[in-house]
């Protein structure tokens, strides 16, 4: 039964169909009403919403005395009456229906077992044909097992069918498609990783064409509630980053099980709004809706930031995010391009390279040259606040020394779109040791880490000053200790900087994020950003000009993240600096 209590308060489910005409006394609301209030919705322990309007008929999940119950009630003269109990088996749990447009197929999520050898107690989806007004005897719904739990099923026109499923042992739902090919169901597949966060995602009503699906998300980066609504649309085969439906929609409760009506024009929904923690209940929400109106903001970028979350979470699997070397990324919301590098496994090369923002999604990266020349030991690369420069460090190239093969920081200029010839910076900030992870700030102040025998790597700021940049300072000892401090990220007001140290005792993993803050001049004493940071490298950030996402390297998801093993990552994750003082 704890099994059950999850659906029934975490895992909201499906949705309904109607026409415009049965629910024409909702056609005015502004904000989601409740349906059937009295008869329907009646402050239960209920869920999932499908109205056929064939049949005129509306099919919930109810929670029994001892399992979860199938439902269906009539639409009879505008009120929904006759409340019936489905008559599957009642010793095991039923819920998460979907019923076709004609009432003649419902699937649904249960406990049965599936055949006579089955010993692994676990949900799956299961198919009952209506014959005569009446539902037959359910069989399984796949032809062979499926790992995990299975809940929520979703067919479409294309017979394509989308549901969620929940590993065992695991509490988090991803959302997943079956296609149907040549008469048969393919190897499930999950959807896109800024649809499947780190958290839960479940009940997924899919439009008919696959145009859009609207589900429910768990602890998302925009969550007014325990759970709300979002929507991602279908362009060509790839889903868009979700669209939040927002505060009139959503509620501070759990909101989940949606449907859009037949005919498109309404949206159905389940939510606890108005229960509490101690006495938690469900009603059926209705309100007029139309899934264009938020098409436009999915292939925003704003859009696709509000989805980053509060646990850091790999960015761009796949595409930035590889099983390579990543590391660095600098994020310019004004030029939307994201910046970082690209390295061989043994850093023999290094290549700073780039991912632009188009149509809603971050494209295939490609390396960046700097006046037609593209070079292979270029890193740690970091844009101005106003996107027109790149600072990064470099070996070698130094005119008129090819011997020279310390590191040292370059800067180049954007010209008519394009970014003009590195040039390297005066002797006041480059050395002959190695500078390394240069970041500019609104004055035109440079930090920067140096490298020391003694002290393995400090952080050093040179002042710009009348146009010229002033001999480089080291930063206090407190900041600076014997141990490696290093990939200084300051915010454009020099308010507060993160930085990396490194082997400290007491610290969480190899390398630790540390976050201080500057008061009247004076840095205060570094505090370690505990839970951001893992038993492996965490290192290289970088803040968002809007200050509201934070960007790093690490290698938490290493098979031995504690021991390098050449796979560097970059996470993402939602940043507040007052959260930090």
């Amino acid at each position: 039964m704890k099994r059950i209590s999850f659906l029934g308060f975490f895992i909201l489910m499906v949705g309904c169909i109607h026409k415009s005409d049965e629910f024409q006394q909702y056609a005015t609301a502004i904000k989601p009403v409740k349906l059937g209030e009295g008869t329907l919705s009646v402050d239960g322990v209920q869920w999932n919403n499908v109205y056929v309007s064939k049949t005129k008929e509306l099919y919930l999940t109810k929670m029994g005395e001892s399992a979860s119950i199938i439902h269906k009630m009539e639409m009879v003269d505008d009120t929904f009456s006759n409340l019936e109990a489905i008559e599957f088996p009642d010793t095991d749990p039923h819920s998460d229906i979907f019923i076709n447009s004609d009432g003649d197929l419902m699937l649904f999520s249960s406990l049965m077992q599936e055949n006579t050898l089955d010993t692994v107690s676990d949900w799956n989806i299961w198919k009952s044909q209506r014959r005569d007004g009446k539902w037959q005897e359910a069989v399984p719904f796949f032809d062979t097992n499926i790992a995990g739990n299975q809940f929520y099923p979703w067919l479409t026109d294309s017979g394509n069918l989308y549901f969620a499923i929940t590993p065992h042992g695991s509490g988090n739902s991803d959302l997943y498609f079956s296609e149907f090919s040549n008469g048969s169901y393919i190897e499930p597949k999950p959807l896109p990783f800024h649809i499947n966060s780190e958290k839960l995602e479940g009940d997924a009503y899919v439009a008919p064409d696959e145009s859009y699906l609207i589900f429910a998300g768990f602890e998302r980066g925009q969550n007014l509630g325990k759970s709300d609504l979002f929507i991602s649309y279908n362009t060509y085969g790839q889903w868009s980053t979700p669209v939040w439906l927002g505060a009139d929609i959503n509620s501070e409760g759990y909101d989940g099980s949606p449907f859009v009506t037949e005919d498109g024009n309404y949206l159905i929904f389940t939510s606890s709004r108005g229960s509490t923690d101690e006495n938690t209940f469900f009603n059926h929400y209705i309100v007029p809706f139309d899934p264009s109106i938020y098409s436009e903001a999915s292939t925003t970028l704003d859009n696709y930031l509000s989805n980053i979350g509060n646990t850091p979470q790999p960015f761009e699997l796949d595409k930035i995010t590889t099983d390579s070397i990543e590391y660095g990324g600098s994020l310019s919301l004004r030029n939307q391009a994201l910046y970082y590098t690209k390295a061989a496994i043994d850093f023999s090369e290094r290549q700073i390279t780039v991912s632009n923002f188009e149509n809603g999604m971050f494209q295939a990266p490609i390396k960046v040259s700097f006046g037609n020349t593209s070079f292979k030991d270029a890193s740690d690369v970091q844009i101005s606040p106003d996107g027109e420069s790149l600072y990064f460090k470099m070996r070698g190239n130094v005119a008129g020394d090819p011997e020279r093969k310390d590191g040292n920081i370059w800067k180049s200029i954007k010209e008519n779109g394009s970014w003009g010839k590195a040039e390297m910076l005066p002797t006041a900030i480059n050395s002959t040791l190695s500078e390394y992870y240069p970041v500019i700030t609104s004055s035109g102040n440079l930090y920067f880490s140096r490298e020391h025998q003694d002290t393995s790597y400090d952080l050093y700021v040179s002042k710009f000053e009348n146009g010229t940049y002033k001999e480089a300072v080291r930063l206090p000892d407190y900041i600076n200790t014997n141990l490696l401090e290093s990939d200084a990220y300051v915010a454009p007001d020099e308010s507060f900087m993160i930085f990396v140290r490194m082997y400290a005792e007491g610290d969480l993993g190899v390398s630790d994020l540390y976050i201080t803050f500057n008061e009247n001049g004076i840095w205060s004493r570094p505090k370690n950003m505990r839970s951001l940071n893992s038993s492996g490298v965490d290192g290289s950030p970088f803040v968002t000009s809007n200050g509201k996402y934070l960007f790093f390297t690490s290698t938490r998801d290493s098979e031995n993240p504690e021991a390098f093993d050449g796979h560097l990552d970059i996470y993402a994750v939602r940043f507040n600096v007052s959260e930090w003082k």
